[in-house]
């Protein structure tokens, strides 16, 4: 049984997408729904204002989760929001595990050039690797 959706975020179009999803699944289940956007801090490590991009970077992370959960306000079975600092698919993948979430509703593609390049590079690794249940909207 779906009693817990995990959904990562990060504001691209795909990202609105899945949280939709996510909303009309979490519906039908009356499933909690839990959001989450990664902060990449790898990407920073040659820089030498690092915290200073880090910072930035979960400041902009904490408005795209506000404004996600905004848009799910009369949501009636309960949404959180958190963050994490890592490698996107890997931080995705271990929150996961360690919440025991039933499924993660994410989009095929995200906001970085690179994961475009990859055609959905983050969206593969979880797949490939989650424990749990992946639906992937494009």
């Amino acid at each position: 049984m779906t009693k817990k959706i995990l959904v990562p975020i990060d504001g691209s179009e795909c990202s609105m997408k899945a949280l939709k999803r996510a909303e009309e699944l979490g519906r039908f289940y009356e499933a909690e729904l839990t959001l989450v956007t990664v902060i990449d801090s790898g990407r920073f490590i040659s820089v030498d204002f690092k915290q200073d991009m880090i910072n930035s970077s979960i400041e902009a992370g904490q408005e795209v989760l506000q404004k996600a959960t905004e848009a799910l306000v009369d949501y009636p079975f309960g949404v959180k929001s958190t963050y994490r600092l890592g490698d996107i698919a890997n931080e995705i993948i271990t929150i996961s595990e360690e919440n025991n979430f039933d499924l993660i509703v994410m989009g095929s593609r995200g906001l970085g050039a690179l994961t475009r390049v990859l055609l959905g590079g983050v969206s593969l690794k979880v797949v490939c690797h989650a424990s749990c249940s992946v639906h992937v909207v494009k």
